[in-house]
């Protein structure tokens, strides 16, 4: 073979692994991006679950003390308890009991 043809045949063979190595490492920069991108996106989720979980558990532990009361005001009534309306401590506080 030719030394001028295996020159231009080594010089075309570096070109093309040199062509090759940089689409490689900008496809693996890419992936690593897409990753970084899809962790900060799930953890962008699980806070937003998490910020919505507290008001819900507030809520429940409102509604659990709000049938706990109701329940509380059954069974009160009941036995022939007053209400809290019609006591005589509410009459004598006025507005500033209700």
């Amino acid at each position: 073979m030719d030394p001028l043809k295996a020159a231009a045949a080594t010089l075309l063979c570096l070109a093309l692994f040199w062509l090759a190595f940089r689409l490689t490492r900008r496809l693996v920069d890419l992936a690593i991006a897409g990753g970084y991108a899809e962790e900060r996106r799930r953890l962008a989720e699980e806070e937003a679950a998490q910020a919505e979980a507290v008001p819900q558990a507030s809520a429940i532990r409102a509604i659990s003390a709000s049938l706990a009361s109701n329940r509380d005001q059954s069974s009160a009534s009941a036995i022939g308890a007053h209400s809290p309306s019609t006591s005589s401590i509410s009459r004598v506080q006025g507005a500033a009991a209700k």
